[in-house]
């Protein structure tokens, strides 16, 4: 892609230097090759050039996805802040659509502003690429995509969007391309020249386990690769312009050729290709897709006809545990198997490698709405979502429980792949009075993944929108109102969450809900802590504490009730009050195998030893508390662990490193959509640093090893605050 076509939008500068390395961006890894889109790829590049607003349309299964991910790939450096993939998928909550967009670009704004104010304000001066899939989307869904994207574009003066859609979204500025199948053998030609040939052939040998001719012949070749003939030339060129070069219909037709001749395929699919013509001879590419799905669910055996019909509730990807659950409560034998790999041979169903110990799956948009048509006239479509709501009802419970212990990162890497699985099962409960209050139970069920990934906006999102609808008194509710509190707390809203803490205390006292009581009021405690008031702080956080004790709830009880009450203490220079408190959860931590709520206690543990003046035993628990805040993502975290070793650095004389963990977490801050003046940029300890770093380095080398801080992407500034060392930086290694 040439470099200078991005200059216009770039101030007329390309962007240059370390700058092109700050974000990658999140672009899937391209596990397939592009075969037969070489002119398409020219010329999204050309529109990218000259428009910030691109938009693939086309049928479903005509390969946008691909194309604008193949597309992004080489674009992606000319965008300092990365090329990020958005999935968003036809389930998706219109209303929720900033915060779908939110979470993958990193952005984690806390506050309680709007979410489409707060994607905005994040995007305002950033470099960046964002690919926008709209998966089998609702024509509403269409419409407040096109909304938020001309908002954002307006925001945004360096944003490009690539969008692939059914249709263009009618923004003003965008330039369409409309996405063609792929070229079809053409009358007299060596059918192996055209690209929908190629790739017929390409994914035929991989279902089949055949090697390339022309690879293992060094260029001789065979007819068409097959090892005994099956494979006619001609019946292969006949099969693929039946398949009218729509990728989908020729991967479908692939993976079939595993076990079958290509006569056998051409006889096979004709008689569906007559059913779906409009006219004789006369069939559209949509048509054409419809009848390779159909012949295809006419091979498959009716157990994999079920569970097909069944996967299609799910949205985007899907683990085996969660396809298992929805099939056999349909009344599948509990000792038959659940025939995924069959329709993973099929192509119907794709495997994705999102977690190595977890193999995820998706379905094709356009096997799933076959799916879901085959539901529909079963009258099955409610009874297998309620299954859907079911299994991940109990999963966030199960989550819930596990918490506290050993396994906790695996069930919050497990989560947070399931949060668009668990985003259509909370839309499912709202959208039904008699499932209110499950999606109740469900919204409080996952206050660790509210609070731990960076999710509490989405999750007031759901909590308040739940405790409006099911308003009837009961232990649920009572409890869905301190999630709310901890969550409006954690937004900085400290009066709704006053409001809701006492609603909460008031209506646990009348339940005899002791476990309940102790959360509202440490919600209470919490909130003076925010606003200082330090004696009630105590007072409250203390009986919530003792609640926390009696009732045994470790977390997000006592392990975090003790760290915010020696953070008071601290605050009131009763320093080793302070650390008795820290070093019980810390142990309690250590026995249970409980890691997010250590590396809060462990921070707040090396802020007291800074202020005691224990440089090193501060220095140590930083980065004990960074290296756990990196695996689970949190940036607010981590940018207060890059603070901490900032003052430690400039009380030991290392000005130069001192000034640029300031930049780190300073840009950090910002680049995450955070507010550092909101949390560390007022503390005395943050005033003190940087009149220490001025004066010893003077303005000018200050201003510079600064900006060298704030050069560093999140995950190099986590290595050079770890002493790890940082790619392509000389001398920044710690």
């Amino acid at each position: 892609m040439p470099s200078a076509i991005f200059d216009t939008h770039h101030d007329g500068d390309e962007v240059t230097g370390p700058d092109i390395q700050r974000w990658a961006g999140n672009l899937p890894p391209d596990t397939s090759d592009l075969i037969g889109r070489d002119g398409e790829l020219t010329e999204i590049t050309r529109l990218l050039a000259g428009a910030r607003l691109v938009t693939l349309t086309g049928m479903r299964g005509i390969g946008k996805t691909c194309l604008a991910r193949a597309a992004a790939a080489p674009a992606r450096r000319h965008f300092a802040h990365g090329a990020w993939f958005v999935e968003v998928c036809g389930q998706t909550d219109p209303e929720l659509l900033p915060h779908v967009v939110l979470r993958p670009l990193r952005a984690q704004d806390q506050s309680a502003r709007p979410a489409e104010e707060a994607l905005a304000d994040y995007l305002a001066d950033k470099r960046m690429l964002i690919v926008l899939d709209l998966l089998d989307a609702t024509d509403e869904l269409t419409g407040a995509c096109a909304t938020l994207v001309g908002n954002l574009l307006r925001a945004a003066p360096y944003l490009h969007v690539l969008v692939t859609a059914p249709a263009p979204l009618g923004v003003p500025g965008e330039q369409v391309r409309p996405v063609p199948p792929l070229d079809l053998p053409a009358p007299g030609a060596d059918p192996r020249q055209a690209a929908a040939m190629r790739l017929l052939l390409a994914r035929a040998r991989a279902a089949a386990g055949v090697p390339d001719p022309d690879e293992a012949d060094g260029g001789a070749g065979g007819t068409a690769g097959a090892p005994d003939g099956r494979w006619d030339p001609d019946d292969l060129a006949e099969l693929c312009r039946m398949l009218g070069g729509v990728p989908l219909a020729i991967e479908l037709a692939a993976a079939r050729l595993a076990g079958l001749s290509a006569k056998v395929a051409v006889d096979g699919l004709g008689g569906w290709i007559a059913r779906h013509e409009d006219s004789p001879g006369v069939i559209t590419p949509e048509g054409r897709l419809r009848a390779v799905i159909d012949w295809t669910h006419e091979l498959c055996e009716p157990a994999e006809r079920r569970l097909w019909a069944e996967l299609s509730v799910f949205s985007v990807c899907f683990d085996a545990q969660a396809a298992e659950y929805v099939h056999r409560g349909g009344g599948a034998r509990a000792d038959a198997p659940v025939p995924l790999d069959g329709l993973v041979r099929a192509g119907l169903v794709v495997p994705e490698r999102v977690d190595a110990d977890e193999p995820r799956y998706r379905v094709p948009a356009a096997v799933a709405a076959h799916g879901r048509e085959r539901l529909r006239e079963r009258g099955e479509e409610s009874i297998v979502r309620e299954r859907h709501r079911d299994f991940y009802l109990r999963r966030a419970r199960d989550g819930e429980v596990a918490w506290a212990g050993r396994a906790q990162f695996e069930w919050y890497r497990r989560l947070v792949h399931d949060l668009p699985n668990l985003r259509v099962a909370l839309r499912y409960c709202l959208r039904r009075p008699a499932e209110h209050e499950q999606g109740l139970l469900m919204a409080c069920s996952l206050w660790y993944l509210w609070l731990a990934a960076g999710l509490v906006r989405e999750g007031r999102h759901y909590l308040e929108r739940f405790l409006k609808v099911a308003t009837a008194p009961s232990a649920t509710r009572t409890r869905a109102l301190w999630v709310c509190a901890a969550v409006a707390a954690t937004q900085g809203d400290l009066e709704q969450a006053r409001r809701h803490a006492h609603t909460c205390v008031s209506r646990a006292e009348h339940e005899r809900d002791l476990a309940a009581a102790g959360y509202g009021r440490h919600v209470l405690g919490t909130v003076a802590l925010l606003e200082h008031d330090d004696q009630t702080a105590i007072n409250r956080l203390t009986e919530a504490i003792g609640w926390h004790r009696a009732t045994g709830e470790l977390t997000p009880g006592l392990l975090v009730g003790l760290p915010q009450l020696a953070v008071v203490y601290d605050r009131a220079g009763e320093r080793q009050q302070a650390r008795d408190l820290l070093n019980e959860a810390i142990t309690t931590c250590n026995e249970a195998g409980e890691l997010w709520a250590r590396s809060i206690a462990v921070h707040v543990l090396g802020v007291v030893d800074y202020g005691a003046g224990d440089l090193d035993a501060a220095w140590a628990h930083a980065r004990d508390a960074l290296r756990t805040k990196r695996v689970f993502g949190d940036v607010a975290g981590i940018a207060m662990c890059l603070e901490l070793l900032a003052w430690v650095s400039a009380k030991r004389g290392d000005a130069v490193r001192a000034a640029r963990l300031l930049g780190a977490a300073q840009e950090n801050w910002s680049l995450y959509g955070l507010s550092h003046a909101g949390h560390v940029g007022d503390m005395p300890q943050h005033h003190e640093c940087e009149r220490i770093t001025r004066r010893a380095l003077g303005e000018a080398a200050f201003a510079a090893a600064f900006e060298e801080g704030r050069g560093l992407d999140l995950s190099d500034a986590i290595a050079y605050a770890l002493g790890e060392a940082v790619p392509g930086m000389p001398g920044r290694r710690g």
